[in-house]
């Protein structure tokens, strides 16, 4: 039972520093986030050229693995991501 609860404070501290390094509510989050869209593609193909470059698809692949860590990490849910891409294109 121990090693449960070290382990659940650890993911709640875990998940505590990225609400605090990712709050969405600062604006330089918000570029930040805002760019990550940008870079991490939802679509791994996109960008990949025609025929489509395989080692270009797997390198976006990587990519928008950790923006999905970081979402998961701060509850943030794909729509307010967009919104936030959004914004910054304004």
């Amino acid at each position: 039972m121990n090693k449960l609860l070290t382990l659940y404070q650890r993911l709640f501290r875990k998940r505590l520093a990225y609400k605090t390094v990712f709050d969405p509510a600062k604006l330089e989050v918000k570029i930040v986030l805002a760019d990550l869209a940008k870079v991490c593609p939802a679509n791994p193909a996109r960008g990949t050229g025609a025929p489509i470059d395989e080692k270009k698809v797997f390198i976006n692949i990587g990519r928008r693995e950790v923006l999905n860590h970081i979402l998961a990490m701060t509850n943030l849910p794909d729509e307010k991501l967009n919104a936030l891409a959004q914004e910054e294109e304004q």
